[in-house]
């Protein structure tokens, strides 16, 4: 049986490894997934959706499995949850997808791309222009301001900005890396935070702009209270909370 999983492994164009609740990048000969890269189920069965021959290692490379999508699965891949739960699950997605490509580019342990670090020790400098709902990443080499590589991402007219997934597109882009699709199409946010920037019309105005405060916090100035009236007809068009921490 070891030897018919290994050549499972073996023949496989990717392959992922199971820890707990992670899969982590073992294997990819189509070199858009991170060695050693942490990813979520719903990752790794979107991405077997759309690519051939992926398998995951469970446990122990005597365990062998294929994420195709089963019953169970396409349940897993299409949970009953909101619009909001899920759009949350790939901005955290995102982030943990940032850090781990600028971990990668630092310790020239991205293979399998790693014939662009190669060529220098990579530092990331993101610039976000919200105004043009865009984030651009330029690779430099360590110690110097020359640009190497750059990637943009552009959020569509109609879409919430949000600078992680942004951020996460550009990077992904300037490395050469696929982009997954659920970056591309993530479900616009449906609950208004603490955090948000927001868009409604006022008795003052025909379309005014806010930052969503907490109730307790004074508002003006370009703020309005989470439990306000504008907040609830408020179009969210920034739900980056960067200054909240989320």
């Amino acid at each position: 049986m070891e030897n018919v999983n290994q050549t499972v492994i073996n023949n496989a164009n990717t392959v992922f490894e199971k820890k707990d609740d992670k899969y982590f990048g073992y294997k990819s000969r189509f070199g858009d997934i991170v060695i050693g890269g942490a990813y979520s189920y719903r990752f790794v069965v979107h991405y077997a959706k759309t690519n051939q021959d992926v398998v995951i290692i469970s446990g122990d490379v005597n365990t062998v499995t294929t994420p195709v999508c089963t019953t169970l699965e396409e349940r897993l891949w299409k949970p009953e949850k909101s619009a909001q739960a899920l759009r949350d699950e790939i901005v955290e997605q995102a982030k943990a997808d940032v850090e781990t490509l600028k971990e990668c580019g630092r310790t020239h342990g991205g293979k399998p791309f790693d014939y662009r670090l190669e060529m220098f020790c990579v530092k990331s400098e993101f610039i976000v222009n919200r105004d043009k709902r865009t984030v651009v990443v330029l690779l430099k080499g360590a110690g110097t301001e020359l640009v190497y590589v750059r990637g943009i991402a552009k959020a569509a007219q109609d879409d919430c900005f949000n600078v992680h997934i942004g951020k996460a597109i550009a990077l992904r882009r300037a490395l050469g890396l696929a982009v997954p699709d659920e970056y591309l199409n993530a479900p616009q946010p449906t609950e208004v935070r603490v955090g948000d920037v927001v868009e409604f019309q006022s008795v003052y105005k025909a379309a005014e702009r806010a930052l969503v405060v907490s109730d307790d916090e004074s508002t003006g100035e370009g703020k309005i209270a989470l439990g306000s009236a504008y907040a609830d007809i408020a179009k969210i068009i920034d739900d980056s909370r960067e200054e909240v921490g989320e």
